[in-house]
């Protein structure tokens, strides 16, 4: 069953209608009729079972009839926030966008460090990328990209201040913890299924030594290691996130 997006302005009562590239899809491109199930999600917490009932000659829009509500469907029981030194390279940076949606991942903060190179943030391309990583996986919710209130990069620290504000706990990957005897996995599994976390990845360049220890300092950040081999960041990120979301 293949899954598209509504807009939550177009569910009323019963009945849901997809349009433009969304109807132009399911009707031309996968030749969908009357009949045929589908499953369309809005993108902020609820997907529909449907049945299409109706479309138009040019496919501008679908009218399909909801067969069933399904509150979060697709979503897992942790909510995760991932902080992520930003990474300058597009195709990098749009794997782990599309990885880390299709694992779960509720938000995305990308931010500045002392090792982030600047790079131009395609925030059009990122959002395609998010909406059809959502449709793949067939979740009811977009992972929201936390800029600051100028739709800019944060730094680190604003990141793990607000990271701290929600009450989540905290894993910074970094080389620092090898030898560790407690990984990921084990902390995680200490904690309750509805905790929210955040993991925090650095940029290709790492943290610095000075940004760890304040992270662990003010912030509680718990420092975890992967293991011996040096992973790329969004590597790093995508391993993490696969633990901590089930």
């Amino acid at each position: 069953m293949e899954c598209f997006i509504v807009q939550p302005e177009d569910v009323a009562g019963e009945t849901l209608l997809l349009r433009d590239e969304e109807a132009h899809h399911a009707i031309r491109s996968l030749r969908l009729r009357s009949g045929d199930a589908l499953l369309a999600t809005n993108l902020i917490g609820t997907c529909y079972r449907c049945l299409l009932s109706d479309d138009d000659r040019d496919a501008t829009w679908a009218s399909c009839s909801i067969q069933e509500i399904l509150p979060e469907f697709g979503e897992p029981a942790r909510e995760v926030l991932l902080i992520q030194g930003f990474i300058s390279q597009p195709a990098r940076w749009e794997f782990l966008i599309e990885k880390a949606t299709e694992l779960g991942v509720r938000t995305i903060a990308p931010v500045i460090t002392e090792h982030t190179e600047r790079a131009h943030y395609k925030a059009d391309r990122s959002e395609r990328i998010l909406r059809a990583a959502v449709k793949q996986t067939k979740r009811a919710r977009k992972p929201g990209i936390r800029l600051s209130g100028l739709g800019e990069f944060t730094t680190l620290e604003t990141a793990l201040v607000e990271a701290s504000k929600e009450d989540r706990s905290i894993f910074l990957l970094h080389e620092a913890a090898q030898g560790n005897s407690v990984g990921l996995t084990e902390r995680v599994a200490t904690l309750p299924d509805s905790k929210a976390i955040a993991v925090v990845v650095g940029p290709e360049g790492g943290f610095s030594d000075e940004e760890v220890a304040r992270a662990a300092g003010e912030y509680g950040a718990q420092i975890i290691s992967l293991g011996p081999r040096r992973l790329r960041a969004e590597t790093a990120a995508i391993a993490a996130l696969a633990i901590v979301i089930e």
